[in-house]
């Protein structure tokens, strides 16, 4: 599939994967968690530091700083997940393949949580409902024009990652001013990030 023009220097991509539970856990106890995964270099980027904004309503959240991207138990919107964001150019001839990437960082992160002695009994995430985020008002504005162009590299998207699921796609918000964003609500989630990146 060819696609618009507009996309190829799409790179500033975000994924956010709701939380089922956990959402009462306070945000700074996601603070040394961060600092042990710098410790052991637990993913693959160079982590850089660890920022709070537990202070910020609706915010950031608990942000892990790294060079490519940045990671973050984040609230904005008042809707807590887990989100992975790039920074920095991404590999991948295509917006699809750069979709992949940015999915495939955060499940990483994802399982680390799921797997670390002080998170995975005290928070629980959604992997049939996410967030696709444009962090790019230049080369993806909040338009209709953007959604209706990006939409079949989604649904490519989305079928490699669901196989056989329907879903329900929505627009978070039709201001100009905005980043250009959806939330994708699976009719069929996946049981763990381990499932999810079996498929990437």
């Amino acid at each position: 599939m060819t696609e618009t023009p507009m996309f190829n220097d799409l790179h500033k991509i975000g994924i956010k994967f709701f939380t089922l539970s956990g959402n009462d856990v306070p945000l700074a106890d996601f603070i040394p968690v961060f600092h042990r995964w710098i410790q052991h270099g637990s993913l693959n980027d160079t982590l850089v530091d660890v920022a709070d904004y537990s202070h910020v309503p609706a915010g950031p959240g608990t942000m892990l700083i790294a060079h490519a991207g940045n990671y973050a138990i984040d609230e904005t919107g008042n809707r807590r997940g887990f989100l992975y964001y790039s920074k920095r150019e991404l590999p991948g001839s295509g917006v699809e393949a750069r979709l992949a990437e940015v999915c495939r960082r955060n499940l990483d992160a994802c399982r680390l949580l799921e797997k670390d002695e002080d998170t995975r009994e005290c928070i629980d995430i959604d992997y049939g409902r996410l967030q696709i985020i444009a962090n790019d008002r230049l080369h993806a504005p909040n338009s209709d024009e953007t959604r209706q162009a990006l939409e079949p590299v989604l649904k490519n998207f989305l079928a490699r990652l669901y196989p056989g699921s329907g879903y329900k796609l929505e627009s978070d918000s039709a201001d100009p001013r905005e980043r250009f964003s959806v939330t994708v609500s699976m009719q069929e989630r996946a049981q763990s990030a381990e499932e999810l990146l079996s498929r990437l």
